[in-house]
């Protein structure tokens, strides 16, 4: 199935499908064990960060091979690229399945005029384009502070604004912005659900994702879901389950220098985490 035919069947069934960003190979491990111990869909997700890590070309690899081995559908996502130059390099790499063009960061023309063309070289390919039109707060990391609700409403989605950005861009998904921030804070993450169902409302035909998901309790996101979310992105909550599982490890062997002899056990770290989310999501038992 395409990525466009799992949104569809999300949506229809009413589940997300995860959006878990990839760090190292033990983030990568953890999220396609914990996808096929579920029987579950999943999309892995490289930011310009992590594929500077990777390379383009190994990380396609990577997952071309991962969905061999593990025979699960395993969905391919460049996430937060800021440049068509960017989204143009994946398109033309055979294995994505989605790319993500945010120009929040651009006045709206700007930004339009862009996610116009890689939509249109996206669609010659096979691939489905996300839009980002509010710009997204926060960062993928702990953050030892509250959430300012001031600000953050600040950039809260128009639904009017974001048909006519869906209308002139052609983008397949729309990154809604209700309430939602990247990161984990010292206060929950409460979603204005009433804001979500009428942005859907005015975007019929348009798959909406939820950036943000880290730190958003389980409850508000399983709300999400039924106001019409079919793919939500978890960042933060992996790294910390990775750097907190290697903390332990090397607490416990301080004189181990073969990192991989425990990193087995890292990787199921994560996939714990991930296997929660997927549960959340209800998205087990769907592939």
């Amino acid at each position: 199935m395409t990525a466009r035919e799992w949104f569809t069947r999300a949506e229809k069934e009413n589940f997300a499908i995860g959006a878990f960003n990839v760090d190292n190979l033990e983030i990568f491990k953890g999220i396609v064990t914990a996808a096929k111990n579920k029987n579950s869909p999943v999309m892995v997700q490289f930011s310009p960060g992590e594929v500077g890590y990777f390379g383009l070309k190994n990380l396609v690899d990577l997952v071309i091979n991962a969905r061999e081995e593990y025979k699960i559908p395993i969905l391919l996502n460049l996430d937060h690229s800021r440049t068509v130059e960017d989204c143009r390099a994946a398109i033309s790499q055979p294995g994505f399945d989605d790319v993500h063009f945010d120009g929040s960061h651009l006045e709206i023309d700007e930004n339009i005029k862009n996610a116009k063309d890689v939509v249109a070289f996206a669609h010659s390919k096979g691939v489905i384009v996300e839009g980002e039109m509010d710009k997204l707060g926060g960062s993928s990391e702990v953050h030892e502070e509250e959430i300012d609700e001031a600000t953050l409403r600040q950039s809260y989605t128009d639904p009017k604004r974001a048909a006519k950005f869906v209308k002139e861009t052609g983008v397949d998904i729309f990154a809604a912005v209700c309430g939602n921030i990247h990161g984990t804070f010292l206060n929950q993450k409460d979603l204005d659900i009433a804001l979500l169902t009428q942005i859907k409302g005015a975007l019929p035909d348009t798959f909406l994702a939820l950036h943000g998901g880290s730190g958003t309790p389980a409850e508000q996101i399983k709300l999400a879901i039924k106001a019409g979310i079919v793919k939500v992105n978890i960042n933060t909550e992996l790294r910390v389950a990775y750097h907190d599982a290697l903390l332990e490890k090397l607490g416990e062997s301080p004189n181990e220098y073969k990192i991989y002899s425990f990193s087995n056990e890292i990787a199921m770290a994560v996939a714990a985490v991930v296997e929660n989310k997927i549960d959340v999501f209800g998205s087990a038992g769907k592939a």
